[in-house]
């Protein structure tokens, strides 16, 4: 198992200069290929929202903004990406190379950007990107669920300052789940290569069985020693403990399933995983079924 094709959506240059540091980071560690993607706004499709009363001079001109906004957006996330190839000395190509080296590729499509990006992350092996922030319109958070729930690939959602030393001691949140299952196979590259690896085990809750001792044995038929890490938690307060306690271990990746409980009603209540990704500063490899 490998890392060969990671796929870096960018909506906006300054934001997404941190989310490709997270994603070179992870491509070095197996000579992968970063395929970075932006995507423009469509401006015929904004024509159903102008709402009634509007007239075909200001649909067009709301048109022709929206065209020159994006080709100026557009423009800033291309000029990004070429001087960061060029600081980091990566080649860019858009197929794949022999020989073992990081590559970096560059396509731009026009349309919704949670659409295109469900369809062209199911071609991919991992899908990074950065972690909405409150009170800012991008990264969407649109885009991130799209990735996490239309694609059936991982997303590791990097942190708005990207770390020096990511991925190297990973924390695993353990419920039992199958979503929790799901982000532990799909974690194992990352996990064979870290250098320390913690579960975090809530005590007192009715998880899912099989239980973290299960976990430990699958772990070692793949080659990775993990050490348990168990805490007084609960059901309520369980997103903001698994971050807290991976803080405790000194974790620079945080492995969880996500919407484990049902997602309408993290949406409306709140939840574990939208908490977590909400407040995370280091990077969140997150998997759902």
């Amino acid at each position: 198992m490998t890392l060969r094709s990671i796929l870096v959506p960018i909506s906006a240059a300054d934001i997404g200069r941190a989310t490709l540091e997270t994603a070179l980071q992870v491509a070095r560690r197996f000579n992968a290929h970063l395929d970075v993607l932006h995507v423009r706004a469509d401006p015929r499709a904004l024509v159903p929202y102008t709402g009634e009363g509007m007239d075909g001079s200001m649909i067009e001109e709301i048109m022709d903004v929206t065209e020159r906004e994006g080709g100026e957006r557009a423009g800033k996330v291309r000029q990004m990406f070429d001087a960061f190839a060029a600081e980091k000395g990566l080649t860019i190509a858009d197929t794949p190379r022999p020989g073992t080296q990081v590559t970096l590729g560059w396509r731009e499509e026009v349309g919704r950007e949670d659409e295109v990006v469900a369809i062209a992350g199911r071609m991919a092996d991992l899908i990074v990107l950065g972690r909405p922030v409150r009170d800012a319109a991008l990264p969407s958070p649109i885009t991130l669920e799209a990735a996490l729930l239309d694609t059936g690939r991982p997303v590791l959602v990097a942190p708005p300052k990207p770390l020096a030393d990511a991925m190297t001691r990973v924390a695993i949140c353990w419920e039992g789940s199958h979503e929790a299952a799901r982000a532990i196979g799909d974690a194992i590259p990352m996990l064979r290569l870290a250098d320390k690896v913690t579960i975090l085990v809530a005590q007192g809750l009715a998880n899912e069985p099989p239980g973290p001792g299960a976990l430990l044995t699958f772990l070692t038929w793949h080659g990775v020693r993990a050490d348990l890490h168990r805490f007084e938690g609960s059901t309520a307060d369980l997103g903001p403990a698994f971050l807290a306690e991976a803080a405790k271990v000194q974790a620079n990746l945080l492995v969880k399933g996500a919407y484990s409980q049902s997602r309408l009603r993290q949406m409306i209540f709140g939840g574990r995983t939208k908490h977590i990704l909400g407040h995370a500063e280091i990077p969140v490899l997150l998997s759902h079924c």
